[in-house]
């Protein structure tokens, strides 16, 4: 199975950085015990309230019991009230460096 990177991207609310950046912080430890993880990484931008994970999972299925577990759906339902705009979550595709432009 291919292995799955991902970059999501959360934008808080004015004032409510602090309670995001706990809330995303909470998701590190549980998310990185999960089987199927094999990285979990939490960035703050130097623009403020804009944070970033960056995520490597096994395989899709792994990715897909990660949104199936409580940590993330606790992520989902009080996130949603932390956010200026709705999470962005981006599959990446690696570009190799023998690629021609188009």
């Amino acid at each position: 199975m291919a292995e799955v990177r991902v970059i999501a991207k959360f934008v808080a609310r004015k004032g409510k950085e602090n309670q995001l950046r706990s809330l995303m912080q909470g998701m590190l430890a549980p998310t990185r015990a999960e089987a199927g993880c094999k990285l979990y990484e939490l960035y703050e931008s130097d623009t403020k309230g804009r944070f970033f994970y960056y995520e490597r999972w096994a395989s899709q299925a792994a990715l897909d019991q990660h949104i199936a577990t409580p940590h993330f759906r606790q992520l989902k339902e009080t996130g949603a009230e932390l956010v200026a705009e709705p999470f962005e979550i981006n599959l990446l595709s690696e570009i190799p460096s023998s690629a021609v432009a188009a």
